[in-house]
């Protein structure tokens, strides 16, 4: 048995793994901040550059791990896109923890700004002046942890399809499988072949009987009339 055919499955399978582990990190993240985005929009308070940039990376990250996750051979070659959204990732973890550092939830940024909105103490006095008894402390953990995860998961797909990409996919193989899947895409349907080409039949048999009948339907010459003397 071949080496590829011996380990094709693998790495498939690998990637799918990878793949729905990103998507469902960043589906959490992306929830969880668009929440607080929510609450924070109530009072008319501003959004956190460090939480809208999560965001968009999270919503880049849904788009590219669930329109990825069909395992092509030929989709491995997206591996640079996730060593792009690895970095992106690591930025955003890093961004987001240097808020609360080790403290988490007895941080002052937490305390004044997390918490307050989460727990929507503004309706009971301004920042400072309230306890906020660890509300959205969960919440803002779960956050740090599959930003955390997201970042992992992208290294480890990017690394697996550099690997794939070296070791299993040449080149004129890629082209011959793209051009076999656009096809696949692109051929029309064989009961419409066949209705068509019974239309062309049709009238390939009607036209010649329409020209003969317009050669049989011409006027007869009258016979010239002789002329006694």
């Amino acid at each position: 048995m071949s080496r590829e055919g011996h380990t094709g499955t693998a790495h498939k399978v690998a990637s799918v793994f990878l793949r729905c582990g990103q998507f469902a990190s960043a589906v959490i993240v992306l929830a969880i901040l668009s929440r607080f985005s929510y609450l924070i929009s109530i009072p008319q308070a501003g959004a956190d550059g460090r939480i809208v940039y999560a965001m968009v990376v999270a919503s880049i990250s849904i788009v590219y791990s669930f329109f990825f996750c069909i395992p092509f051979k030929t989709l491995f070659l997206g591996f640079p896109v996730d060593f792009i959204l690895f970095i992106m990732w690591l930025v955003a973890y890093c961004l987001l923890q240097t808020k609360t550092h080790s403290h988490t939830c007895s941080a002052a940024w937490y305390n004044n700004y997390w918490g307050y909105y989460w727990g929507r103490f503004y309706r009971y006095g301004p920042v400072g002046t309230v306890r906020i008894n660890g509300a959205g402390c969960g919440q803002w953990r779960t956050v740090l942890a599959f930003s955390f995860i997201a970042w992992v998961l992208h290294l480890l797909s990017g690394a697996l399809g550099a690997y794939v990409f070296h070791t299993y996919i040449k080149l004129d193989e890629t082209k011959r499988d793209l051009k076999h899947h656009s096809e696949k895409f692109t051929k029309r349907h064989p009961e419409a072949n066949g209705y068509e080409q019974g239309i062309e039949a049709h009238n390939g048999a009607v036209h010649p009987q329409a020209h003969n009948g317009a050669v049989h339907s011409q006027p007869a010459v009258p016979p010239t009339s002789v002329v006694r003397e």
